[in-house]
């Protein structure tokens, strides 16, 4: 395949998974939600309850089809959920395991929710500015002001680059200008192509870093442009630049929200519509075999030897634990090979602290990062590595978007930073077999660590206000969600593994479907509510 037609399909794949969003089910789905169905038998088994799982199995209940939801926890979400924990005193303290904003409100976003019929359900809360960051050059703050603010705060920062500022975001506005012109006007053939959107085809193929490094030279500014990168969980010279570009554009247009009642609010209401709509949700049951029959995936076997017949399998777990429960030979050698190439993201260190007195007037900032190392590239490695002096935060104080949040009189912060699961393997069986002695120093040293960064640069005497405090690591993140490495983005959303090349939601294995963010588009709140619509499109054709 030439690098041409390699950024032709990327282009392509990238639209498509736009498109979906608008997408509607057809009337030959009506008439395969209406055939008749064996005894016990269900259209779908979805194998874990995450948004990618509980999504698609909503957009299927809605649709007349009847899906299971089998999740190993004793409650839906996966990383979409939280947890409560009490201080000496009795207090009573909420932990969100992942949600810090999202962009439930731009239109596709909500299209998608309404479609899933959970949008009327949810109660958002809007950030009162779009991102706040700390580096070694002071705090720079993102008001809500779309491409304009944040290129303000761009020059105010580093005025000596205003001209390359200026044709960066040129540049980003022709990007968006041609993306939503392909969307409208549709595609011209192969060859004219590159001169109806030439930004688009000089996007395709390239990383986050290549496209910066067009337009701005010093490290400073390329740090600014690409300082959301944790979000992604790559850095500049490794992220896909299309990854980046639309989703930071339509963050920074349409702002970020948080859920009241915590990102648990949102899976509790997908599991809703599910059984609403006839489905079902398990809980507290763990698949440990898919079952295929005649080539076709035909329901799952659970650990604890029940049985479930269906005429689809959607899996919500890992890919690569999904391809373990096949039987041997079900997948295609090169499939396998290809999977094989493919890295699990980085997992995240977070600690939880339940804070004696009220922060906010601490801290007037809801969500900010804590970068002393300017460059990402220095940071990715830190996090990678485990060179917990130089890894980049990210805090979050939940009581500044939700009054109540908190015990009386109290106040909750979150601290997390990117990690790899290189510097907690050694720690992996003692964890399994619940010794945990050296394994809790060494996490409990981090977090002192992560405290004082937070306590020096943005909280002044935050460690003496601490009356809780929960720490979780990669190792945590594996044992609750089953994701290699502890993982929290699926695969890295690497040019080579996204949109062309990014791993299909339908698998070799006719009926089996993968919906999550190890899948297309990817990883994020939004790219697992995206999944999900992708491969319930996927499974509404493949039925219908």
């Amino acid at each position: 395949m030439s690098i041409t037609r390699r950024k032709f399909l990327e282009i392509m794949t990238f639209l498509a998974g736009s498109a979906v969003i608008g997408w509607a089910p057809s009337q030959a789905l009506a008439k395969a939600a209406g055939k008749a169905r064996k005894p016990g038998e269900y259209d779908a088994v979805v194998i874990g309850a995450g948004l990618g799982g509980l999504g698609c199995a909503a957009l299927m209940a809605r649709n007349g089809l009847k899906p299971l939801v089998i999740e190993q926890h004793d409650i839906p979400g996966g990383y979409a959920t939280s947890f409560q924990r009490d201080d000496d005193a009795g207090n009573t303290f909420t932990c969100e395991v992942s949600l810090h904003s999202t962009v439930a409100k731009s239109p596709s976003a909500r299209k998608l929710l309404t479609d899933m019929g959970v949008f009327d359900r949810l109660q958002l809360v809007d950030h009162k500015q779009a991102w706040s960051r700390v580096d070694s050059q002071g705090v720079i703050d993102l008001p809500n002001a779309g491409l304009p603010g944040f290129e303000a705060e761009l020059v105010r920062r580093c005025p000596a680059e205003k001209d390359a500022i200026g044709r960066f975001m040129a540049f980003w506005r022709q990007f968006l200008r041609e993306l939503d012109a392909l969307e409208t006007d549709g595609v011209p053939a192969n060859s004219t192509l590159p001169k109806t959107y030439p930004t688009l085809w000089g996007v395709a193929g390239s990383t986050l870093g290549q496209v910066i490094d067009r337009f701005a030279a010093s490290p400073a500014l390329k740090g600014l442009i690409g300082m959301t990168w944790g979000y992604y969980g790559l850095p500049p010279s490794k992220l896909a630049a299309f990854y980046y570009l639309e989703p930071m554009a339509d963050y920074l247009t349409n702002g970020g929200q948080y859920l009241r009642g915590t990102s648990q609010s949102l899976s509790d209401a997908l599991a809703d519509v599910v059984k609403a709509g006839g489905g079902q949700v398990l809980l507290g049951e763990q698949v440990s075999a898919v079952m295929v029959e005649n080539g076709r995936a035909a329901g799952v076997r659970t650990a604890s030897g029940k049985v479930f017949s269906a005429r689809a399998v959607v899996s919500n777990a890992s890919a690569p634990t999904t391809f373990a429960m096949l039987p041997g030979g079900a997948l295609p050698a090169n499939y396998l090979k290809r999977v094989s190439g493919f890295s699990p993201s980085l997992g995240s260190v977070i600690v939880w602290l339940g804070l004696k007195g009220d922060v906010t007037r601490l801290q007037p900032r809801a969500e900010f990062s804590i970068d002393m190392q300017d460059d990402p590239e220095i940071g990715y490695a830190a996090a990678l590595n485990g060179d917990w002096g130089k890894v980049g935060l990210g805090c979050m104080i939940y009581d500044h978007l939700v009054p109540g949040f908190s015990p009386k009189g109290m106040s909750t912060m979150a601290i997390m930073c990117l990690s790899g699961y290189e510097p907690w393997k050694r720690f992996e069986k003692d964890y399994e077999a619940d010794k945990k002695h050296e394994y809790n120093q060494a996490k409990d040293a981090i977090a002192d660590m992560m405290v004082k960064a937070v306590e020096s640069t943005m909280a002044p005497g935050l460690s003496r206000m601490i009356a809780m405090r929960e720490v979780s690591t990669p190792l945590t993140n594996r044992r609750f969600t089953g994701n290699p490495a502890g993982a929290i983005y699926g695969y890295d959303q690497t040019v080579g593994n996204s949109f062309l090349t990014r791993l299909g939601n339908r698998t070799p294995v006719k009926g089996l479907y993968l919906s999550s963010a190890w899948a297309n588009p990817g990883g994020g709140f939004g790219g697992a509510l995206a999944s999900a619509k992708l491969t319930f499109k996927a499974l509404a054709e493949d039925l219908g």
